[in-house]
């Protein structure tokens, strides 16, 4: 199991910054930094109506440029097109549904694919399956369960 290296995270908690090599003390020169770290950006937000938020997701894409962005309570009905919720540079994956929903911006760099054989009409998620090598498939889920009404919202 990898122990993540509590240096290549950002004071603040957001996000990653590069990480000098233990053999070098020059702090700015790019040759000390590491590059073997596999650094993989993922980021989750619970939007509350991606409708209204749409112009902060495309602010948070083109600036942070996560490789994966989960966003919760979408509230668009199944029936809505995913098409003017789309962003350069990104895949989206949708599961609108009107008071809950769910989706996942995928950033085209990666191999990714939907598995709707493991998804159930019963909650909002999404299932999909990473490709990071040609020997590495990794499956992601991504659940947004609602039980009642949206005041009961379980993640």
């Amino acid at each position: 199991m990898a122990i993540p290296n509590p240096e290549s995270k950002s004071p603040s908690g957001e996000g990653t910054r590069n990480v000098p090599r233990p053999d070098c003390f020059s702090g700015g020169d790019p040759k000390c930094l590491d590059t073997s770290l596999d650094l993989f950006f993922t980021n989750f937000c619970n939007i509350r109506g991606l409708r209204s938020n749409f112009n902060f997701v495309e602010h948070h894409l083109s600036y942070t440029k996560p490789h994966l962005l989960f966003l919760t309570e979408t509230q668009l009905s199944e029936a809505t097109d995913s098409i003017p919720f789309s962003v350069p540079s990104y895949f989206l994956y949708p599961h609108f549904r009107s008071k809950a929903g769910c989706c996942v911006y995928v950033h085209n760099g990666l191999t990714c694919s939907r598995a709707h054989a493991l998804e159930s009409s019963e909650f909002s998620t999404i299932w999909l399956r990473l490709n990071r090598s040609p020997k590495a498939e990794v499956p992601l889920a991504f659940c947004l369960c609602q039980f009642g009404g949206p005041e009961e919202v379980l993640c």
